[in-house]
């Protein structure tokens, strides 16, 4: 016959409370959730939702934009692997190539015209 050594603790009722607080899961009232969706709608340029192709962008503008994905890539990484993360993940990428490419065109543009950008 083997030994078996066991310990164990029984919680009290409000252990059990503040052990399962933190994970409860509240749908679309949850306050984190909440302050997720503000914190995603933040870091968006107001202007980028009124952006169309006749419409003219600065370097400036073109930050703004690197600054909004460099804060939803920090959110987006932390999610598990699945899908949406990939997809979303990708749809940054894609803007960043092409925030990336615009800003070096407009560098060449300041460069050849003699004026700093």
């Amino acid at each position: 016959m083997s030994r078996r050594i066991s310990q164990s603790i029984t919680p009290t009722t409000d252990d059990v409370a503040a052990l399962r607080a933190p994970f409860l899961v509240k749908g679309a009232n949850d306050p984190v959730i909440a302050e997720l969706r503000q914190y995603l709608k933040q870091v968006v340029p107001g202007w980028l939702s009124k952006l169309s192709d006749d419409q003219e962008l600065t370097r400036e503008r073109l930050a703004e934009i690197t600054t909004a994905v460099t804060a939803r890539r920090a959110v987006i990484e932390a999610l598990p692997g699945g899908k949406a993360r990939t997809e979303a993940l990708a749809a940054l990428d894609r803007t960043e190539a092409i925030v990336t490419e615009m800003d070096a065109e407009l560098a060449g543009v300041s460069a050849f015209s003699g004026t700093g950008a």
